[in-house]
């Protein structure tokens, strides 16, 4: 398949280091026999080694992946991955006396012309297809509870004091909430992975219009990281483009 893909991550103003990191497949692997596959993690704000969170999460994910073994169950591997995962954070955080230091986690897998997506906390992952755009995955949050309840808009995420009051996250507790999700590739798509930097101050409506408008990864990427400047965002940006068109 001729699936092209770009990232962009960039530290914002309120946060002292990037707390954000991301993992795309390199040379080194085996995207032939083994797919594609992307993370997007964001490390909680607040909590002291967060960033660290991250990128353990990021590059465990990604390595072990292509060193797995053959894989027949996609969604048990990735619930029995985030729990090594989560176990090997608060164990970090132990070690280096961080109380609570967490990340929340998307992923894609792109295999066999279906795409495998796992998320734990209020990162997301949109496809982009036919002129559509659909949230893939859903925030694991307290405003995303309400908004499934009735009681706000989806809009109305952004304007919320609560926004960023997250339910699950890996690092928090013992055992973290995920959700997996296995659907069939389009024949054209786009996959938007992204930390809440963007969702955070940018309506679906907006994300939209740049992925019709941008086919191009890395020209919709740095588009979308403007947009998300022109809002004013001061947090950790990071988004992952993965387009076939």
């Amino acid at each position: 398949m001729n699936i092209l893909f770009s990232a962009k991550s960039v530290h914002g103003s309120k946060t002292k280091k990037n707390q954000d990191s991301f993992a795309i497949p390199q040379e080194k692997h085996d995207t032939q026999s083994k797919g594609l596959f992307f993370a997007v993690c964001d490390g909680l704000g607040g909590y002291h080694g967060s960033e660290i969170a991250s990128r353990m999460c990021c590059q465990m994910l990604l390595e072990d992946y292509y060193h797995s073994e053959d894989i027949t169950d996609f969604p048990l591997w990735f619930q029995d991955k985030f729990t090594q995962i989560n176990n090997a954070v608060i164990t970090q955080a132990d070690k280096l006396n961080y109380k609570q230091m967490s990340t929340t986690a998307v992923c894609l897998l792109i295999k066999d012309n279906k795409a495998y997506i796992t998320n734990c906390g209020d990162s997301r992952l949109y496809l982009f297809t036919d002129g559509k755009l659909v949230q893939i995955t859903e925030d694991h949050s307290v405003v995303w509870k309400y908004y499934k309840q009735g009681y706000i808009t989806k809009d109305e995420i952004i304007l919320s004091s609560i926004k960023n009051l997250i339910t699950e996250a890996i690092g928090l507790g013992p055992e973290p909430k995920v959700d997996s999700y296995t659907i069939d590739l389009p024949d054209k798509f786009t996959f938007l992975l992204c930390s809440d930097g963007l969702t955070d101050v940018a309506t679906d409506s907006e994300i939209k219009s740049i992925l019709r408008q941008h086919t191009e990864p890395k020209q919709c990427a740095k588009t979308l990281y403007n947009l998300s400047q022109t809002h004013f965002s001061r947090d950790d940006v990071t988004v992952i483009v993965v387009s076939k068109v």
